[in-house]
């Protein structure tokens, strides 16, 4: 077996991709296909991809899709009905606000209150027998930012493991999955979670893992600062402004990495108490949080294994 990485910019971000394999460099060309082919896909920014044709017809007429985004659309938007804080027609507000944009603005009141209206998942029309979707209303707009990188984490596995590849790891810059055992006398993986504020890559501690997937999202990410006040790219779909939060960062532990993305976004709506009783409850998810003020809380699961440097 050979071990080999591979590192590039991909959406919109630094993905590694690591692999054992007797052929490790053809199984990362295959990762990196996989990537390139769902971004192509997926991409709301991308104007011929299958989500922004969903978003072109919106309020004209259903759109049939390829069925594996199909699959990932039509979840996307039973997880949305929910109103657990994820939302998939939160494009509107995504694309009002711009964050992480040169052009991020301070939307208007009544701006925001319209792209409220065109956000509402129960507007969305699924047809599992066509793979279709339509946009009841003229302006919706389909946004998956906040589960396709997860879901694509986990489409890479999957063909890895048809594959026979024994040990692995996909980084989609702060989408972690491991796959097989580690390179390490105990077999374990070790996962950093990011120090909030802190330039990429310097972990404030270690997770200690068997092959899962660890997820992290904070409020440092993508920032609009406008007269000394910062807001955060987690838009709340219920107000229309930025989660109003006392969480930097959430880091989800998951067997899926799907789960783990869509969590990381749903724990921060309700801040460190209501994060940490919702991931809590919740069978085979574990989580660390990192409040604003500093403290670090680990759910049981996780608190035996991060070593907090």
């Amino acid at each position: 077996m050979t071990r080999a990485t591979r590192s590039y910019f991909a959406l919109g971000t630094r993905v590694t991709l690591t692999v054992e394999h007797p052929r490790p460099e053809a199984q990362l060309a295959r990762g990196a296909a996989l990537i390139r082919d769902y971004e192509n896909r997926l991409s709301a920014n991308l104007p011929s991809s299958e989500i922004a044709r969903i978003n072109q017809m919106a309020g004209v007429q259903p759109v049939a899709v390829d069925p594996v985004v199909y699959r990932l659309v039509r979840e996307a938007v039973l997880v949305s009905r929910s109103r657990a804080g994820f939302n998939a027609a939160i494009g509107p507000l995504v694309q009002l606000w711009r964050i992480g944009f040169e052009d991020a603005q301070i939307p208007e009141r009544t701006a925001i209150d319209s792209c409220r209206e065109l956000s509402d998942p129960d507007r969305i029309e699924l047809d599992d027998a066509h793979s279709s979707v339509f946009l009841g209303r003229p302006g919706m707009k389909l946004d998956l930012g906040a589960i396709a990188k997860g879901w694509i984490a986990d489409a890479i596995k999957q063909v890895w493991q048809a594959e026979g590849v024994p040990s692995g790891v996909i980084d989609l810059g702060g989408n972690v999955l491991t796959l097989g055992t580690a390179p390490h006398a105990d077999r374990r993986w070790r996962v950093g979670v990011q120090a909030p504020f802190a330039q990429r890559g310097r972990p404030l501690g270690v997770l200690s893992l068997p092959a899962c997937s660890v997820v992290t999202s904070g409020v440092y990410e993508r920032v609009l600062e406008v007269d000394g006040r910062r807001y955060h790219h987690m838009l709340d779909p219920l107000t229309g402004h930025p989660f109003d939060t006392d969480l930097a960062s959430v880091t989800i532990v998951a067997a899926s990495s799907m789960t783990a993305d869509l969590w990381a976004t749903i724990a921060q709506r309700d801040g460190l108490a209501g994060g940490y009783e919702a991931v809590s409850a919740e069978r085979g998810l574990e989580a660390v949080f990192v409040a604003t003020d500093g403290r670090i809380v680990a759910t049981d699961g996780c608190r035996s294994i991060l070593s907090v440097r």
